[in-house]
């Protein structure tokens, strides 16, 4: 972490604040996120005129506290993007070390479907999933995983090709390892500095789709709180109670900007070049 750039640095520090925050906030503030009280519906923030004590971020037009909601959607918004995008690394990753190092038709075949899937717009898959099983927060992670894997798994594609005919690889090759060795023990140790590049990166892009798709309603199935449902409540207030729709907002701003500081300054680390990542 010494060879982190400063801004990298201190988005490293806004995650781990951010995290911290939606992981402990339920201990300190046990509140539940769903509970409903319409006589204080819509109060203002601390600073205004009308704040109502126990309430530092205001509510909703329900009376939902927005502190507490905003926690609790970004546990739902962070866990699905977390978990999402590890699973698309994994996928993508073991994806491309085959296509990479066996090549032949096993690569032509991957990477033909990885081809047809970035073709296909991915809105219409979600729709189309979400109206026959159903939304909910397993379903949202299946298909962000399948949005995402293609990314990995090109660059380690390409990453495999490149390496397979190096020394050392040919060397093992040589001395009788396997396939599954070759694989496991020299090429995805090489591979995992870009990947961890393009997980920090995804991480960022599926939660702000994940915020996306709850805002339209098809993503988190309501009343579970994340930041694109709340957001969702807000859209109308805009001019009257701003402050619904500013907290998830301002959030999911920060989580992805303080991602994309990090990969950045991953990537400098990693000394991944832009032409790996295409």
């Amino acid at each position: 972490m010494s060879r982190l750039s400063t801004p990298a640095r201190i988005a490293l520090a806004g995650l781990a604040l951010l995290a911290a925050a939606v992981a402990f906030g339920p201990l300190l503030l046990p509140a539940d996120p769903l509970k409903q009280n319409l006589a204080d519906g819509l109060a203002p923030p601390f600073w205004m005129d009308g704040a109502i004590p126990g309430h530092p971020l205001g509510t909703d037009q329900l009376g939902r506290d927005l502190l507490v909601r905003t926690l609790a959607g970004g546990r739902t918004s962070l866990l699905v993007g977390f978990v999402a995008a590890t699973l698309a690394c994994f996928l993508g990753i073991l994806a491309g070390l085959v296509a990479g190092y066996l090549g032949g038709i096993i690569d032509r075949l991957i990477m033909g479907v990885g081809d047809l899937w970035i073709a296909f717009p991915f809105l219409v898959l979600a729709i189309a999933a979400i109206t026959v099983v159903g939304s909910s927060t397993p379903v949202l992670i299946v298909l962000l995983t399948l949005a995402g894997w293609v990314t990995p798994a090109r660059v380690t594609r390409a990453l495999a090709r490149r390496l397979k005919g190096e020394d050392y690889v040919s060397a093992a090759v040589g001395f009788g390892g396997g396939h599954r060795y070759v694989i496991a023990r020299h090429l995805l140790p090489a591979v995992a500095g870009a990947n961890a590049v393009i997980w920090t990166f995804m991480v960022g892009a599926l939660v702000l789709i994940e915020g996306g798709l709850s805002f339209l309603g098809l993503g988190v199935r309501p009343p579970t709180p994340s930041w694109g449902t709340i957001l969702n409540d807000g859209r109308d207030l805009m001019e009257t109670a701003w402050w619904v729709p500013l907290w998830p907002g301002l959030a999911l701003t920060l989580t992805v900007l303080f991602v994309n500081l990090l990969g950045d300054g991953l990537r400098r680390v990693f000394d991944v070049k832009e032409s790996d990542r295409a």
